[in-house]
């Protein structure tokens, strides 16, 4: 079926010569003020405001006037616009448009550990801010035109590459030269957690991209406020140049944008923006709907892609095994992202970053089927992208004094409208032919009694034919001519009853269509017309139903993720086998309360308050929640930052993942907190993180804020390298030997870092403003944590000798050592470590994997604990993560540990080892209400978790869960269903995207490998 719209007024070949741009080679310029008048057209003047039949005034390449009354000045070139609709013209605030640049390729073979420094250029490969992309722009026409053909009138751009990306800039689309297409020549600064292109090993991992940042911006405001100090008389230290540095010298009051890939790191990068209180826009991911509300907490803008998931491959039932729910559930659901966010109230652009741009206006007609108004979808456009681009001053509205980017359609443009022309600074890219303009209509003519129906197509866009009917009868017609909305045609009518070949002669205007005939003989019949196509001559609203959803959105929004978050109950628990992990040891047949979320009493026959829940638990057995002192899992884009043998700056907590199904799996096996280390690639490693299993909680809320700040140390093998492969033979320590000497290297600097930041306190405060302050380092800053006692020391050990080395090291420094985990012969030096009071968290029977473990035995817990050593066990492993109870309950088959000794090795011991044990680790009254109720003895292997409750919360139920078992399953097939439908009906949906994410690997001790040359292989981090 042919498209059908209406004429528009004809620009003659005068007119022509004015659209056509300059060349840049022409040796005379015209500055001849061009006044143009759009007369009777439909304002948009902004979202939700419209001035109807009104005429828009342009001189040179600004609005200069709206005139209500459409009287024009003197002068005006004037172009009839009546029955279309002028828009603001659309900006996209996130691309690369015009920036031809690529950074110089290394040849170094990797593993690179530092890169060659030019002018002033920062050490670390990823870091560009210095660049100023205006610098760097070079127009590209026909690369324009994929906006352009979507009424884009101008772009932000920047290289998106690396993690600070330099200072974008915003553009004009038109057809110029750069210095006359700059609108903002320093828009925002582009961010991302990608390295890039970068050479350099540092960072390979999320939380060392998070680190580099940090310590950059801190680098920055460090800069600012003291290199002007390094030329002063009494100053011995000079700062050096450092033109990154001085890039972000205004960070502080300068917009950014940051690029984030997936709806986790956009949370990231916002907490992070947030800490160091910076104004932001962040590129989004199509995600944002599954945790909209915590989204809404932050003050920043979002910019969103149409990037709508293609079906999943589900017409093999072997391949539908391969499909996640949650990817069903994002196809179905994506499209309604955009009314979720625009629901939350959060800003929003829209980009068509990420798609091909002949999808763009299909997606953005879907996401207003699925419920965003046009208003909205009208403002991510152009005021609201405006304000991200930093042109708000002079785009995003029709308003005198802003440039004359404008939009003109016909039609609905929110629903089956088409784009007529495109102006760039007062100069028309039309996208139809006005020539021609007529195109694809149907007129019913009355001539008299004469009824005739012309048809009218022109789809070629280069010639326009027609048939003119009188019934069943076909007229053909000849010297078929349109110009000026005049249609001149000829046709033999002697079929319709005429005499002879007629002449007929049509205008168009705001009246209809009317016209005349004249015979052979010369007489002139006047005729009127109508369209009969019958289209809106304006925007019209429509009303959106809402989507007919099958798939539950949950937190997270995977399979067995929470509807409702976990509430708090109160508690009576009657007639159990208490578990106290404390001096009560275990109690028959008692009860507990449990009031707002802590222990309030634990008794036998106690009366059920008045309003609580009660739980008979007779046969039952009642514990503290599993405390795991060794865990990789919930983590985003790496375990380890191994690219240095001493990275203390990174911290676990900023990749805490929250849609890990192993939160949910460790609920089902008694877990309730654990501490996620770093893993053993470097002797000094990252920060950790305590965690609670709070499945269907932010990342944030999983944090367990009381625990002491730790962090992971690392012996052996790992950490030489040993077992890396043959290049990595480069980075010292390659010794055991070494590592030893790189301790007491670091620990050397932290101390002298720590000298030099209290000298410089200890200054008056006119001496403090004359000399440089001492750099801020955060890799030194956590070392002297340790060496303060401030942050406990988890050191990855297996050798003895390596142990009795690190408790000597630690002595020498006056620090104490708060766990060796692993310390599979700990046993041989368990008299040592009870004397330096270090604790140890090893494994039950773990031996003979590798040549630095040989000498284990399953007897290790008994005789260290014996000799007074605090022993816990950990897991170190996703999977033993669930059966924790089991590993303990080795060590009574093994030594004959008492039962409940054993069973303090996954509660209290290592919940005094993570410096929490006041809060939680036992079932003692006055303690937070982590408890978990078996259907066995907890050592038994026939034991199940039938509850686990964190702070009187349920955040784990055996019943529930075979329930959500059954809903996972019923969901699933629903949404096949409706993915076949959709594929084998006659819908015509755009294209999907492939979506590339990276399925996160189980995440080991050893796993190393850079997750961002992983992401370029194929995928997103």
């Amino acid at each position: 079926m042919h498209n059908k719209i209406t004429s528009i007024t004809i620009i003659t070949a005068l007119t022509f010569s004015y659209i056509k741009n300059s060349s840049a080679n022409d040796q005379l310029t015209d500055n001849t003020p061009k006044l143009t008048a759009l007369t009777h057209a439909n304002l948009m003047i902004e979202p939700g405001e419209m001035l109807e039949n009104a005429t828009l005034i342009i001189k040179n390449n600004k609005i200069i006037e709206i005139i209500k009354d459409n009287k024009v000045p003197q002068h005006a070139f004037v172009i009839d616009l009546s029955g279309y609709t002028i828009y603001p013209g659309f900006i996209d605030p996130f691309t690369n448009y015009a920036i031809d640049f690529k950074y110089p390729k290394i040849e170094t073979a990797p593993p690179v550990y530092e890169i060659k420094r030019i002018g002033g250029n920062a050490e670390n490969g990823a870091i560009h801010s210095e660049k100023e992309w205006f610098n760097f722009v070079y127009p590209n026409n026909e690369k324009a035109l994929d906006w352009v053909n979507n009424g884009f009138t101008s772009v932000q751009s920047s290289s998106l590459d690396g993690i600070f990306r330099g200072r974008g800039v915003t553009l004009s689309l038109a057809d110029k030269r750069a210095n006359d297409i700059i609108y903002h020549a320093r828009a925002n600064h582009f961010m991302a957690f990608d390295k890039g292109s970068s050479p350099q090993d540092y960072p390979s991992s999320l939380m060392g991209s998070i680190a580099l940042i940090r310590q950059t911006l801190s680098d920055a405001k460090w800069y600012k406020e003291n290199k002007h100090k390094s030329f002063a008389k009494t100053q011995n230290t000079l700062v050096e140049f450092n033109a990154a540095l001085a890039g972000l010298e205004t960070i502080e009051n300068d917009p950014l944008l940051f690029d984030t890939r997936n709806l986790n790191n956009q949370l990231r990068a916002a907490k992070l923006i947030k800490e160091h209180k910076l104004d932001a826009s962040l590129l989004g991911n199509g995600k944002e709907y599954a945790r909209i509300d915590e989204l809404k907490t932050f003050p920043f803008e979002l910019i969103l892609p149409l990037n709508f998931p293609e079906a999943p491959k589900v017409g093999d039932s072997d391949n539908e095994r391969e499909v996640s729910l949650a990817t069903m559930r994002h196809w179905e659901r994506a499209p309604g992202n955009l009314k979720a966010v625009s629901d939350a109230e959060i800003p929003f652009a829209l980009t068509q970053h990420g798609i091909k741009p002949e999808r763009f206006w299909p997606r953005l007609r879907q996401a207003i089927d699925y419920g965003l108004t046009e208003e909205s979808a009208l403002a991510a456009l152009t005021t609201d992208a405006a304000a991200i681009a930093g042109i708000d001053e002079i785009s995003g509205r029709l308003k005198p004094g802003f440039m004359a980017d404008l939009v003109i359609t016909k039609g609905n443009i929110f629903q089956d409208g088409q784009i007529h022309s495109v102006w760039l600074q007062g100069e028309e890219t039309q996208l139809i032919n006005r020539n021609i303009s007529l195109l694809n209509q149907n007129i019913q003519l009355q001539i008299g009694a004469l009824t005739l129906d012309l048809e009218l197509d022109n789809t070629s866009q280069k010639s326009l034919n027609g048939v003119l009917s009188s019934g069943e009868q076909q007229l053909p017609l000849s010297n078929l001519n349109y110009q000026d909305r005049r249609l001149t045609f000829s046709a033999d009518m002697t079929p319709a009853g005429l005499d002879g070949i007629n002449r007929f002669t049509l205008w168009f205007d705001q009246q209809g269509v009317h016209g005349r005939m004249l015979d052979k003989q010369g007489a002139v019949t006047p005729l009127a017309g109508i369209a009969t196509d019958n289209l809106p001559s304006e925007v019209q609203a429509t009303t959106k139903q809402t989507p007919n959803y099958i798939s539950t959105l949950t937190s997270p929004n995977v399979a067995y993720g929470r509807e409702i978050g976990a509430q708090a109950e109160n508690l009576h628990i009657s007639n159990a086998t208490i578990w106290t992990s404390d001096k009560q040891g275990v109690l028959i047949n008692s009860d507990l309360i449990v009031s707002r979320g802590e222990i309030k009493r634990i008794g036998q026959n106690l009366s059920t308050p008045s309003g609580y829940t009660f739980i008979d638990a007779t046969g039952k057995h009642l514990t503290a929640g599993i405390v795991d002192e060794h865990s990789h899992i919930a983590i985003n884009g790496g375990i380890n930052e191994g690219t240095d043998a001493i990275t203390s700056e990174v911290r676990v907590g900023d990749i805490i993942n929250p849609d890990d199904i192993g939160i949910y799996r460790a609920l089902s096996g008694g877990v309730t907190t654990a501490q996620i280390l770093h893993g053993s690639a470097n002797p000094i490693g990252g920060q950790a993180q305590v965690i609670q299993m709070k499945w269907g909680e932010s990342a944030s809320s999983l944090k367990y804020q009381q625990a002491k700040p730790s962090i992971k140390f690392a012996l052996g093998e790992n950490v030489k390298q040993s077992n890396w492969g043959d290049k990595f033979n480069r980075r010292f320590p390659q010794s055991r030997m070494g590592v030893k000497s790189l301790f007491n290297e670091a620990f050397n600097e932290a101390q002298a870092y720590q000298g030099e930041l209290d000298n410089y306190q200890d200054l008056r405060g006119s001496e403090k403003r004359r000399r440089v302050a001492p750099q801020p380092n955060y890799r030194l800053e956590a070392i002297a944590e340790v060496l303060a006692q401030e942050r406990e020391v988890h050191i990855h050990s297996y050798v003895q000798s390596e142990i009795l080395m690190f408790l000597r090291l630690a002595e020498a420094y006056q620090f104490k050592v708060g766990t060796f985990t692993h310390i599979l012969e700990g046993y041989k030096v368990a008299d040592e470590m009870a004397a330096h009071g270090a604790s140890a968290s090893t494994f039950s029977d773990w031996w003979a994997y590798k040549f630095e473990v040989y000498d284990a035995i399953p007897q290790n817990t008994c005789l260290m604990q014996n000799k007074g050593v605090l022993t816990s066990i950990n897991s170190d492993d996703f999977e033993m993560q669930r059966r924790l109870n089991q590993e303990a309950a080795k060590s009574i088959m093994y030594c004959d540990m008492s039962p409940e000794d054993a069973w303090n090795m996954i509660t209290i011991n290592p919940a005094i080892q993570l410096g929490v044990d006041e809060y939680l680790g036992s079932i003692t009254e006055g303690k937070q209400a982590d408890i978990v109720l078996w259907d066995h003895s907890p050592l038994s292997v026939y034991a199940q978790v039938q509850a686990t409750w964190i702070e009187g919360k349920r955040y784990f139920d055996r019943k529930t869960d075979r329930e959500t078992q059954r809903k996972v399953s019923v969901e699933r097939a629903a949404l096949i269903q409706k993915i076949l439908a959709e594929q084998n009906s006659d819908k015509s949906l755009p294209p999907g995207e492939v979506i590339d994410e990276i399925d996160e690997p189980e995440w080991h001790c050893d796993t190393h490998y850079d997750v961002w040359r992983q992401a370029r292989q194929g995928g997103a981090i």
